[in-house]
């Protein structure tokens, strides 16, 4: 999480900016701190369920001109119907919703998250940290850590809030259900990996996305329109947060089924880390709770997907929860000055 390229804010919207973008979504989308972000392997492959996996993040586009107005993240509801009990003829049906998430949003957000979890038997969450740990009540990332420090700057940067500011883990309901870093890192030693292999399997991962990414877009021509942002946007531009949330949201819209996160993160971040959670899962219903809630990053849940269905749920109905706004307001009065500038830039390199 820290190969960030020192160039990323300059030059024409191309592999440079990529990369960049792709890692400050992986911040937002994947990991909640407290983390310890040095562990990984080769995933195992996956069996195909036959059930398609939902879409747990979409853009929502003005229907005349296809211009973004918010980013929603999705709710799925997967349900089973169990065996009927010895001597009764009705079967009972639990719920598990899978409550995909963006770790920094508008507070509106959050407050209807937090309605939502009251409806639930108990509500899992995810936090790398020891066993049983709730974050304290308006706790923000540690930014001792990459993945809170890369949190809390796109909470400034986008004019955003942060989920462990808003979300309300004191409640009775809330139950952990994530790894300890002790347990990351005995995942990590067993796999034989070090700081040393992540780095250098992130990087690779990068670099193999960041080619299907060029090749993408040359068989598109270099036509489609991507929003550029860059550091005299951010500057200048008083709508320049709102294109940089349009910029990472078309990203983190385009993922795609295995979440985007390279063979290296998805390992240590995703599977691990939901091996965990479902065991969580599967104590839960064994106590004959019927109604859970399992709240965790988006980018974790077509992983999540494939392991429910295995358990014989199947995905029934989906609700929407709009996370950013994405609207510009007005038109900057810097903007003519922005491209002067850029182009001088750009005659100067």
């Amino acid at each position: 999480m820290t190969l960030i390229p020192t160039r990323s804010f300059h030059g024409a919207p191309g592999t440079n900016r990529r990369v960049w973008a792709g890692l400050l979504c992986l911040a937002v989308a994947l990991c909640s701190s407290p983390l310890q972000a040095q562990q990984a392997k080769k995933p195992t492959k996956k069996k195909k369920s036959g059930v398609k996996a939902p879409t747990f993040i979409r853009i929502v586009r003005d229907e005349k001109t296809g211009g973004p107005l918010r980013m929603e993240t999705a709710t799925v509801r997967y349900v089973k119907r169990l065996r009927a009990a010895a001597g009764k003829k009705r079967r009972q049906t639990v719920v598990v919703d899978l409550i995909g998430a963006v770790h920094v949003g508008e507070r509106s957000y959050y407050s209807s998250l937090n309605k939502q979890f009251e409806q639930y038997d108990a509500l899992l969450y995810e936090l790398v940290a020891p066993k049983g740990v709730r974050p304290a009540k308006g706790a923000g990332a540690a930014s001792n850590n990459p993945a809170g420090f890369l949190q809390n700057a796109m909470k400034t940067t986008l004019g955003l809030d942060h989920q462990l500011e808003l979300i309300d883990y004191s409640k009775k309901n809330f139950v952990h259900a994530d790894l300890s870093p002790a347990e990351m890192a005995k995942a990590m030693e067993k796999r034989g990996d070090t700081a040393l292999t992540i780095t250098l399997g992130v990087l690779a991962d990068m670099i193999r996305q960041q080619n299907i990414a060029a090749a993408k877009a040359k068989q598109k021509g270099g036509n489609a329109r991507v929003e550029e942002v860059d550091l005299l946007t951010m500057l200048l531009d008083p709508n320049g947060p709102v294109k940089m949330k349009r910029m990472m949201a078309e990203q983190m819209a385009n993922l795609g089924p295995d979440g985007g996160v390279g063979k290296t993160l998805d390992q240590l971040l995703v599977q691990d880390r939901n091996v965990a959670a479902m065991k969580v899962v599967r104590e839960q219903l064994g106590q004959g709770k019927k109604r859970l809630g399992l709240f965790y990053g988006a980018a974790h849940m077509p992983d999540f997907h494939r392991r429910m269905t295995k358990l014989g749920f199947r995905p029934r109905t989906t609700t929407w929860t709009s996370a950013w706004n994405l609207q510009i307001k007005k038109p900057s009065q810097s903007d003519d000055l922005i491209l002067l500038l850029r182009l001088l830039q750009r005659l100067s390199q």
